[in-house]
């Protein structure tokens, strides 16, 4: 009978070669290609924003110069008001639900659907852009609740998901979800779904998001109203808050390290 062959021999790596990230054929978690690679994304993410605040800032100069469909629509912002303001109550209740759904379905971003509440309200829309965006969470909430992370993931991509599993965990869950609330550059539609999924109250939960969400509301507003007034002023408020908004995402993965650090303290 032919001999058997011995079984390959295993060799043991130590587990300090293991973390230190020193063992061959084993990709070192500080292993500087991979630093690369990050830090190209983040470039790359940088300067798709810098594209489209230039773009954004390019569209708004030549429809100023050349008095495009913008500057129009601002000239007859009296008529716009008028129109709106013929529904009646029924105004500010369709505000209201576009506000609901946009938060609910997020199609368009809230800080858009934010200005327009001060353009059409005035003042008075910090209190409908606020309730609409209550309602809306208050519905998101309950959704996740209901269903689980199932809904999550059909409305959502999992590594978006993932990103932000840590707060179903973490001990100061209250203070990273204020904190996601407040700061620019954020996914707030994911986050708020994954909110309906902690052992926070719902009421916990609605407090939270109104002082999160009330300066940007109140800045959109502000901006909102201010068009067709001031709008060197709007202008000026507007590159900073999107200035703001461009160091938020650049900056994002960093905040969310700090925020996973600070999950279970």
């Amino acid at each position: 009978m032919p001999s058997k062959k011995p079984d390959k021999e295993v060799e043991l790596v130590p587990e300090e070669q293991v973390q230190s990230g020193s063992t061959p054929g084993l990709l070192p978690l500080d292993e500087p290609l991979l630093r690369k690679r990050i830090a190209r994304k983040t470039k790359i993410k940088v300067a798709i924003v810098a594209l489209l605040i230039a773009a954004l800032m390019l569209y708004l100069i030549l429809d100023v110069a050349l008095h495009g469909p913008l500057m129009s629509l601002l000239s007859n912002r009296d008529k716009l008001v008028e129109s709106v303001q013929s529904f009646g109550p029924f105004a500010p209740l369709l505000y209201i639900l576009l506000q609901m759904v946009q938060t609910v379905v997020a199609p368009i971003p809230g800080q858009i659907v934010g200005s327009v509440g001060g353009f059409l309200f005035g003042p008075w829309g910090i209190l409908w852009t606020t309730i609409g965006s209550l309602i809306g969470c208050w519905i998101v909430f309950l959704l996740a609740r209901r269903f689980g992370r199932p809904l999550l993931e059909k409305i959502f991509k999992k590594s978006v998901i993932t990103k932000f599993d840590f707060i179903l965990e973490a001990k100061s869950a209250s203070l990273i979800l204020f904190a996601i609330f407040l700061l620019p550059g954020f996914p707030d539609d994911v986050v708020c779904y994954l909110a309906g999924l902690t052992k926070l109250s719902i009421k916990r939960l609605m407090i939270l998001v109104t002082l999160g969400r009330l300066p940007t509301i109140i800045l959109t507003n502000y901006l909102g109203a201010g068009i067709g007034e001031n709008f060197t002023m709007v202008a000026i408020v507007a590159l900073l808050g999107v200035i703001i908004l461009g160091i938020g995402i650049w900056q994002r993965e960093r905040i969310i390290g700090f925020l996973k650090k600070t999950s279970n303290k």
